[in-house]
């Protein structure tokens, strides 16, 4: 794996990786007017109404939470209004108030909606990529892109939040602003700095969350991103990958391997993907072919009349969507999504 050069270091600081809990500290203080905890973790979101949360130090005795919750509000002023990324409503004085989106996570949806077709996956891969390139675009490194900071708005379209990462100087190329937050194990690109931050170790990260959006689960599911850490990381260097065998996984290991030089690459190749899905249904529905959508724990038992079905499955294999120089095959395990 090709470590990438880091620019942007940090000294004097440690970094947060706190692990996230559902669970309440009856010792911890809840800040007036937060009606519920909804998340816990560096910082904790308390719902305020139907309309508003408030983001919050999970210790109000330590000034770096503090003053990170200070760099969201700064960094999201800096990216502006944007459909795909979270609004803000201000400052107060315990903390961020942000826009509330009941709807959720999106790591939480596909958790409790595991049949979600592919197109709707791809296109949340799609919308979060985009959403990361206009990040870029302002020169703000996100430094925690994963399925849990990812929010779903009322029409279920994606919402970027958690804004604790890097503002890099258009001028200098030094950083400017640092909210001290990095990504957890399966979403950090090994470097020899441990405290650096660049595009690509967003791009890093955003492989790991396209792997969950289409596989429906976190890359080496059977691993602890706290405990394990070390395996996972020594994973990553020797590019012991999971199994190939999945629809964008060429995308997901070019980030990975660091071979992407933009978002816009990325983005590229899922609309190459989501072109050639169009393409597989057109010729299905003109063949007048209907998969059928297995569940879990089941298997298509067709009627297979003088081996009708068998020649249409033939048909659906020898489709092919040729991205750039890798082949997918869309066969029966594809048209189990669509």
């Amino acid at each position: 794996m090709n470590i990438p050069n880091q620019d942007h270091t940090l000294t004097g600081h440690v970094l947060r990786q706190v692990r996230r809990r559902s669970y309440e500290d009856p010792n911890e203080r809840i800040p007036p007017g937060v009606e519920e905890v909804i998340s816990r973790g560096s910082c904790h979101v308390g719902r305020l109404n139907d309309k508003t949360v408030l983001k919050y130090a999970s210790d109000f005795n330590d000034p770096n939470y503090l003053m990170s919750i200070k760099i969201e509000h700064r960094i999201l002023q800096i990216l502006g209004p944007h459909p795909r990324i979270i609004e803000s409503k201000g400052l107060a004085e315990d903390g961020l108030i942000l826009k509330y989106y009941p709807n959720g996570t999106l790591r939480n949806y596909i958790k409790n909606h595991p049949y979600e077709t592919l197109d709707r996956r791809l296109e949340w891969c799609k919308q979060l990529v985009d959403a990361l390139l206009f990040v870029h675009s302002k020169r703000v490194i996100h430094c925690d892109i994963c399925l849990h900071n990812v929010l779903l708005d009322d029409s279920f379209n994606i919402i970027l939040a958690d804004f604790q990462g890097l503002v890099i100087s258009r001028e200098t190329g030094l950083t400017m602003l640092d909210g001290l937050t990095r990504e957890c194990a399966k979403s950090y690109m090994p470097r020899e700095n441990l405290w650096s931050a660049s595009y690509r170790t967003d791009l890093f990260a955003l492989g790991s969350a396209i792997y969950h959006l289409i596989n429906g689960h976190e890359v080496f599911p059977e691993l602890d991103s706290f405990d394990d850490e070390k395996i996972i990381n020594a994973r990553f260097i020797n590019g012991e990958y999971p199994k190939n065998d999945y629809v964008a996984g060429h995308i997901v290991e070019k980030c990975w391997r660091g071979e992407y030089a933009s978002a816009a690459e990325i983005s590229s190749d899922i609309a190459e993907i989501q072109s050639a899905m169009r393409v597989v249904g057109e010729a299905l529905k003109q063949m007048g072919v209907e998969v059928p959508i297995e569940k879990e724990g089941e298997e298509y038992e067709g009627d297979d009349k003088d081996g009708e079905y068998e020649d249409d499955v033939e048909v659906l294999m020898g489709l092919r969507c040729l991205q750039g120089h890798h082949v997918f095959l869309f066969s029966m395990e594809l048209a189990h999504y669509v």
